[in-house]
């Protein structure tokens, strides 16, 4: 091989090296991890609420919805505006069903995530008849999504979420418990460095 012909074929093997890394993506997401106790059930029970204007519900009701996004916004790891492009069930042997939300991640407000993120609720879950009772209103749909990211026994990370309704009022109100917002927990050996790798 001549000289000419050996330096094009390593520029060659360098492009397509180049372009191959291209295609993951960008590089993995690497996140505190903490643990997720009874505290955060409730509040990431993989479900979602249809409140768009929250003065609508009035006394206790609003104070509820006013605890409960509260509470959301201090406990998650990720706040993000989603739009739901794809809405998946799934039926394993024993005719259990889940269902996966393929949402596209719009703008994110507080923490990071992927370009594309599957938010997924089995029959078992707390907040899967929510989605039932709402899945010809989800598809196409932006919400904000509060998400809280789960470590399993054999590694494995997958976000609890919960969403809500990306209304002018709602926005307003996450906008400005995030304003307010302090990242105050200590580094008591319960948080875990663990790293994302995006598809």
């Amino acid at each position: 091989m001549t000289p000419f012909r050996s330096t094009l074929s390593r520029l060659a093997l360098c492009l397509c090296l180049a372009a191959f890394a291209g295609c993951g993506g960008g590089g993995p997401i690497v996140r505190d991890v903490t643990p997720f106790t009874a505290e955060h059930e409730p509040a990431f029970e993989n479900g979602l609420d249809m409140v768009r204007d929250p003065e609508a519900l009035g006394g206790a009701w609003l104070r509820t919805w006013e605890d409960e996004i509260d509470r959301r916004v201090s406990l998650a790891d990720v706040v993000a505006l989603v739009t739901v492009k794809t809405f998946r069930t799934d039926v394993d042997l024993e005719r259990n069903e889940t269902y996966r939300l393929v949402t596209q991640v719009d703008r994110e407000y507080l923490g990071e995530l992927e370009d594309e993120v599957v938010l997924s609720v089995s029959a078992s879950e707390a907040g899967f008849g929510t989605i039932s009772d709402n899945e010809r209103r989800i598809l196409d749909t932006q919400f904000i999504a509060f998400i809280k990211f789960q470590e399993s026994a054999d590694g494995t990370v997958r976000p609890r979420w919960h969403l809500s309704p990306a209304s002018e009022p709602v926005a307003r109100r996450v906008r400005d418990l995030l304003r307010t917002r302090r990242d105050v927990v200590e580094d008591d050996g319960t948080r875990r460095r663990v790293i994302v790798h995006r598809n």
